[in-house]
Parts: C-alpha cells; sequence; structure tokens
C-alpha cells in the first residue's frame, strides 16, 4: 500500500504520509460510504454526548480529511511487537479477511515475519457454530487471526464475532 505496508519488506521511510485525498487529487476516496458516520458524528448532540468541540468551531467532521498532515518518523512497529511479546506482553493480531485496505495476507506475513515457533497450528476459529475464521498461535502469547467476511474495521462488519473474540482474548480463553 503506497511503499508503507505492503509488500512486507518494502522500506518504510520517514516523511509525510500522504491522505487519499492528497493521492487520488479529490476528495472521493475509494471502497468508503461515510454518509451515515458524517451525519452521526456532525450532529450537534452527538458531538455534545462524545464531548468534541461544536462543529462551528473546528468544522465538519469528515471520513478521510486533507486538513491533517501526519509525519511518518517511527519506522516499521514490528521491532515494537517483537520487543513486547518477547516480554510476555499478550498480543493478538487479526484481520478482516475482506479488508481492501490492510490485506491480511500482509498481516499475515510480518506477524509470520517476527520468527516465533508455532505453537497452535492454523485452524478456523467458531462463534454462534459457525466457522467465524482462522487463528494461528505462537509461542511469546502472539496469536494472528481472520474474521471471516469482515472489511478493516472488523467490529463495524463482524460485530458479534468481534465481540467474541475480544471476550476470549482479554479473558484468557482460547477459541
Amino acid at each position: 500500500m503506497f511503499g508503507r505496508a505492503w509488500p512486507l519488506r518494502a522500506p518504510v521511510r520517514e516523511g509525510i504520509v500522504p491522505t487519499w485525498p492528497q493521492l487520488m487529487d479529490s476528495n472521493d476516496v475509494p471502497c468508503t460510504d461515510d454518509v451515515v458516520a458524517k451525519l452521526w458524528l456532525n450532529n450537534e448532540a452527538v458531538r455534545k454526548a462524545i464531548h468534541t468541540a461544536r462543529t462551528s468551531l473546528v468544522s465538519q467532521w469528515d471520513l478521510c480529511t486533507g486538513r491533517i498532515r501526519y509525519n511518518h518518523d517511527a519506522g516499521s512497529m514490528i521491532k515494537y511487537h517483537k520487543n513486547l511479546t518477547s516480554k510476555g506482553y499478550r498480543a493478538l493480531i487479526y484481520s478482516g479477511d475482506h479488508d481492501m485496505c490492510v490485506p491480511f495476507t500482509g498481516s499475515e506475513a510480518w506477524t509470520r515475519s517476527m520468527g516465533y515457533k508455532i505453537v497452535d497450528e492454523w485452524r478456523p476459529w467458531f462463534s454462534n457454530d459457525q466457522v467465524a475464521g482462522f487463528t494461528q498461535g505462537y509461542d511469546k502469547n502472539l496469536t494472528f487471526m481472520t474474521i471471516k467476511g469482515a472489511g478493516h474495521t472488523v467490529p463495524e462488519y463482524k460485530p458479534r464475532e468481534a465481540l467474541e473474540f475480544y471476550t476470549h482474548f482479554l479473558t484468557g480463553l482460547p477459541l
């Protein structure tokens, strides 16, 4: 994805990270429909309830705006994941298998690149007696999983499955 996340070993360079509007030279962002979110997040009652500034002070909320400048200066996050998991912190890396923004194959590849031994072979996990995706466990308390039929924002696409795997992960129960 523009040399930052895919392919796996592509260099992550310091500098300005372009937003979709900048990349496309347009405000028409592919693969998104922000009509409902835009209506909800620009509603004054909602803005008050979530303690954000009034629209009149900061303009309206937009899904992908060109008003934000992001300077990438941290490089790859793999070293941070490896540092924390090597100390015993549990980590769950998950991806929707219909994610058009960050394909699960890339997340699976960088998770595998950490070099940990597989302790739970690739297998399906279930929710509501249906296959909900696949998972693989590594030593150092690292787990990778996919969520069947989910896009980039997994809880939005598959709320039941997301609640189930979050609950299992947080309570330390296997799927």
